[in-house]
């Protein structure tokens, strides 16, 4: 019948948009401090979940949560270096690229295509996404963080008053690549920034209620492997002195803490996991207060 095959129809239309997807989740408890999502990994390079990605921070912003999103670009980077034949080395000690002015500019670009297409990909449904870099509006002010290294830049202060203007915009996601401008008389010097540092430094100065760090790991695991769902400095502390968090996963746990203030934490997140981001939220302000973590929740 007619009305059989509009029931069809529309069942294929709410599941192709995911609708279904979100309704099935638990309802949330929107926090009036902002929840900012550091993007990058699987989560950025694989298509398919970039699309999911996508639909989760609309879902989000749709239910009045304030989304601020900090992305990196790695691969993006290292691929326009190559395809400019920019020459570049690392530094002996830390094994950091030492960022002179072309590799700098050479990140910029790459970073702000990422963005742009970010902000393409989450502008549907009256959702507006909006790419801007740490030197709008000053908004990442960067000191040098080690003179070996060049202009790689430590954020010593974030334009929190423009970021809450933008907030306050309805529908408006902010979408921030970690490119930073020099403090005072050194206003003209561009700063490359680590994407995980500029989300902690953001965090903080905005106050995150959530701050989640998107990894191609399933969080923190104990000494057998399985997940720790929720960690505090002090246990972190303890778990790096005994060995148990090493090598790639200090500094992820050192971000993490440096983004948690007061009532905030953070969360280290797979972000392999489809739809992640909106999974992890709904659990975290979800009536329901349970289900299988997706990571690990650290908090001061």
């Amino acid at each position: 019948s007619m009305l059989r095959a509009a029931i069809l129809t529309l069942a294929l239309v709410s599941s192709a948009s995911g609708l279904s997807f979100y309704s099935g989740l638990p309802k949330v408890t929107v926090p009036k401090s902002p929840i900012l999502v550091k993007y990058g990994g699987n989560a950025m390079t694989s298509p398919d979940l970039a699309v999911k990605f996508a639909a989760d921070v609309r879902h989000l912003k749709s239910l009045g949560f304030k989304m601020i999103v900090v992305h990196g670009g790695g691969p993006m980077i290292n691929g326009l270096l190559k395809d400019l034949n920019v020459q570049s080395s690392f530094d002996e000690v830390t094994g950091v690229r030492i960022s002179d002015e072309k590799v700098v500019d050479c990140a910029e670009k790459a970073l702000s295509s990422v963005g742009k297409g970010l902000a393409g990909s989450i502008s549907k449904d009256g959702i507006m996404g909006v790419s801007i870099s740490g030197r709008d509006a000053s908004l990442l002010r960067c000191e040098v963080k080690d003179v070996r290294l060049g202009n790689v830049g430590e954020v010593k202060k974030v334009n929190a008053d423009f970021l809450r203007s933008l907030l306050e915009i309805e529908n408006l996601v902010p979408i921030i690549c970690p490119i930073g401008c020099g403090m005072d008389d050194d206003d003209e010097t561009v700063y490359n920034v680590n994407a995980d540092t500029a989300a902690g430094a953001i965090a903080k100065a905005m106050n995150c209620d959530l701050t989640m760090f998107l990894t191609d790991i399933k969080g923190v695991c104990d000494s057998d492997m399985n997940l720790i769902p929720r960690l505090n400095k002090a246990e972190i502390e303890n778990l790096i002195d005994t060995n148990v968090i090493t090598g790639g996963m200090i500094p992820k746990v050192s971000y993490a803490l440096q983004a948690v203030q007061g009532d905030g934490v953070a969360m280290i997140c797979d972000g392999r996991v489809e739809n992640a981001v909106a999974r992890e939220v709904h659990r975290i302000y979800g009536e329901a207060g349970g289900g299988e973590s997706g990571g690990t929740i650290v908090c001061e």
